[in-house]
């Protein structure tokens, strides 16, 4: 009986592949209209349903919006999700800015630390801003945690699809602070780039991926050896007055270059 479940099983999952094209257009065809539209959303949302349904639901609305980019106005929010890391306070100056900048071009801002986010659903948001530090050329263990864990969730939801296609409407903004004491940026790029492979898996289009130079901080004499005369020169009291207004304007220009805003 079980081996029978499992043919029966398999061969739905078969079927199902050479269906995607006829689903999907049946879903962008309900997306298109409200009276259709609004009872799919609620389902696609409400806990009174089968966890798969749900999880079946908004896979298909994704590949819908992938396919038909004009339906992301369905699923747009108005609203930025930033998330960061930060021990020496280097990152929250960073995402600070990146909130007011947010807020002066238009969307609606949510801060959250990292270990304050992993409630959080991601595509709830239009934009997400994720900011780290870098640690040995790679993200601090909370950061990473965080990372995995949410890729087992959306795994596990069977929201991360193979190719993954990008999903208009859905942008993201990565954010990496460094001191680069020995080599400069190339300490800090595969953080960043780890960070950019997880939304680009999930489905966002990231449009900025930015590096903030910080003040090393920490191991006492030593540390402060490492902001006079490492790499990139003097960087003590970075990211100072003038970073963050760079940082500021270039949300608000990102903003306004990647959003039609109503």
């Amino acid at each position: 009986m079980h081996s029978l479940y499992k043919r029966g099983k398999r061969l739905f999952e078969i079927s199902g592949k050479y269906l995607v094209p006829y689903i999907t257009g049946l879903v962008s065809l309900i997306l298109r209209f409200p009276l259709l539209r609004i009872p799919y959303v609620l389902a696609m949302k409400s806990r009174l349903f089968p966890t798969e349904l749900r999880n079946r639901l908004e896979m298909n609305a994704k590949r819908a919006v992938a396919f038909h980019p004009s339906l992301s106005k369905v699923f747009k929010t108005g609203k930025a999700l930033i998330i960061y890391y930060s021990v020496t306070g280097n990152t929250e100056k960073g995402a600070l800015a990146i909130e007011r900048g947010v807020r002066k071009g238009g969307l609606e801002p949510v801060i959250k630390r990292v270990t304050e986010a992993y409630q959080e659903e991601l595509f709830d948001y239009d934009l997400i801003c994720f900011g780290t530090p870098v640690l040995h050329a790679f993200v601090p263990p909370p950061v990473n945690k965080f990372i995995r864990k949410k890729s087992r969730e959306y795994g596990a939801r069977n929201q991360i699809m193979v190719p993954s296609p990008k999903i208009p409407g859905k942008i993201a903004l990565v954010f990496v602070t460094y001191s680069g004491p020995h080599i400069g940026i190339d300490e800090a790029s595969p953080a960043g780039m780890y960070v950019k492979s997880f939304f680009g898996h999930l489905g966002f289009d990231v449009k900025e991926e930015w590096y903030v130079i910080g003040e090393f901080r920490g191991l006492g004499r030593l540390g402060k050896m490492y902001s006079i005369r490492g790499f990139l020169g003097d960087i003590r009291g970075r990211p100072n007055a003038e970073d963050l207004a760079r940082i500021e304007e270039k949300t608000i220009k990102a903003i306004k270059s990647h959003f039609t805003l109503a």
